[in-house]
């Protein structure tokens, strides 16, 4: 090596330490200056700040999440609501119960005497028992028509749906005659009128509240009969008036606690 060349060399080498020297008297000033230690230590608290606002908000989306899991387990098990049928209805009100099925609204012929008295809501998906029998002592399960144009829907004998219901709370369920609203402490799940069998006909009936605004279904305007869904009127005498009215259509409300 020449005597530039080791000149060189020497320089270059000098530069370099002088740099690295300075970086490192920078460094401890800087590791010695109050001002600077402020500095980091409120960075620092700043991220532990942040972190722990967002370890809480991580809790707090834990705990939503496993509340809507109770939910949907309470949903989807009923609950330890009550069932009750919807008639009238293709569907139960979401907001306090879920739908077990939906269905036609069914019964005894109107006029047969030995019809039985309680209506049925079938199935819309019903299995078959592959069994049929010619014997002659049978008896027989039809769909449900609205009579007269009392109930909202398109005409009279219009076919009646229902659907059987789980409410998302209370175990105990009621419907109360002549109310539109529930008692306090109780959840509604569905308001109506009384419905039953026509007074002068042969087959008995059993009084069910049917939706205040019925659905009914697609194609079943024709009067084919079946049993039969009539409006219910107070009757004056023995039922004191007041405090009910002759004539007027008997309300009624569905309840669970």
């Amino acid at each position: 090596m020449d005597q530039i060349s080791t000149l060189n060399f020497a320089l270059l080498f000098l530069t370099i330490f002088q740099n690295v020297s300075s970086n490192y008297s920078e460094k401890r000033i800087l590791l010695t200056d109050p001002t600077f230690l402020d500095q980091r230590l409120s960075n620092l608290e700043h991220k532990i700040q942040t972190l722990e606002s967002e370890n809480h908000n991580l809790e707090q989306e834990v705990q939503n999440l496993k509340g809507r899991l109770n939910q949907l387990e309470t949903t989807n098990k009923g609950g330890d609501g009550t069932v009750y049928v919807l008639w009238g209805k293709h569907s139960c009100p979401s907001n306090v119960s879920v739908t077990i099925y939906s269905g036609y609204a069914a019964g005894g012929w109107w006029n047969y005497q030995g019809a039985p008295p309680n209506y049925l809501c079938l199935p819309d998906d019903p299995v078959s028992s592959g069994k049929t029998f010619s014997g002659g002592s049978v008896n027989y399960v039809y769909g449900v028509e609205y009579e007269t144009n009392f109930w909202k829907v398109h005409s009279s004998n219009e076919d009646a749906p229902c659907a059987v219901c789980a409410s998302l709370s209370g175990s105990k369920m009621v419907m109360i005659p002549g109310r539109s609203s529930c008692y306090s402490g109780w959840t509604m799940q569905y308001h109506g009128y009384l419905g039953a069998n026509y007074y002068d006909y042969k087959s008995s009936s059993e009084y069910v509240c049917v939706d205040h605004d019925p659905d009914f279904l697609n194609g079943g305007e024709r009067g084919t009969d079946g049993a039969l869904f009539y409006p219910v009127l107070y009757q004056c005498g023995a039922l004191q008036c007041p405090p009910y009215t002759g004539n007027e259509v008997v309300n009624c409300v569905v309840c669970t606690k």
